[in-house]
């Protein structure tokens, strides 16, 4: 008897995290914490371990109870290993947010400088110049720069970001009306006249652990209040001034209205 219950605590630990890993996996709630590269193996994962638990539970008594240590032999130390392994598991599930607070965001800092991004490479050769001996390319004919119905290129803050660290991207943006969506952060330096905030978004390369909030400073006159990480759309114009020695981006804009979280919060 005590075999088929130790059978049935093991099965029924992989059960709860075969569970829980195929409902982040469908509910959507994987990409706060993972790549997309990398998502469908989470529902891999839970697949196999559903597979595990009835393998372990209809497998003969001697495969859970053979020669394996004395705790985990005994009825108590099976019940506690399983209660180690799945209400942690459970209770972060339940509390843990969807998506990254103003806390986490604060902590880990409001990046604006490519150089502080996982993975960025400068450049190492400049871009080819085009018929007119200008840099970059003419955004207005471009097929490859998205633009919503108003012919406003469609920007995240890592374009902004790049181009202010990259001449030969900057010219894609610099002047040019932009919409961009993110959320609200009150600009807590270089905002002497409370007319600036900064424009937030997360950006992932493999995991939450990397995550970083890029971000993009908005000007905007009269000054718009909103509520600390909310959604907001920006629609204006894309500028790059030196400020503190170095090249930012900034957007001078002409309207910023609330707005519903974008299909993927992420930036990838």
């Amino acid at each position: 008897m005590t075999a088929v219950i130790q059978r049935g605590i093991t099965a029924g630990i992989l059960i709860v995290w075969g569970i829980l890993l195929t409902y982040f996996y469908t509910s959507g709630r994987v990409a706060a914490y993972l790549s997309p590269t990398f998502q469908p193996w989470t529902l891999a994962a839970g697949i196999v371990l559903l597979v595990l638990a009835i393998m372990v539970w209809f497998s003969p008594a001697a495969i859970t109870s053979g020669d394996a240590p004395s705790l985990a032999r005994s009825l108590g130390g099976t019940i506690f290993t399983g209660i180690v392994l799945t209400i942690p598991l459970i209770l972060a599930t339940i509390v843990s947010p969807s998506q990254f607070g103003a806390s986490t965001v604060l902590n880990r800092g409001l990046v604006s400088d490519a150089n502080a991004l996982p993975n960025y490479k400068p450049p190492v050769e400049p871009a080819l110049p085009t018929q007119d001996g200008s840099p970059g390319a003419d955004t207005a004919a471009s097929p490859y720069i998205p633009r919503n119905a108003s012919g406003q290129i469609r920007a995240e803050t890592v374009d902004l970001i790049y181009a202010a660290e990259e001449k030969s991207l900057r010219a894609d943006f610099e002047n040019k009306e932009v919409e961009m969506i993110g959320q609200f952060m009150p600009a807590k330096t270089n905002n002497a006249k409370g007319d600036r905030f900064s424009l937030v978004r997360m950006y992932m390369v493999c995991c939450a652990a990397d995550a970083r909030p890029t971000a993009v400073t908005i000007q905007m006159d009269p000054p718009v209040k909103m509520e600390e990480m909310s959604w907001v759309r920006v629609v204006g114009t894309a500028t790059f001034p030196v400020e503190g020695g170095r090249v930012i981006p900034l957007v001078v804009a002409k309207s910023v209205q609330p707005c519903d979280p974008p299909e993927e919060a992420m930036i990838y």
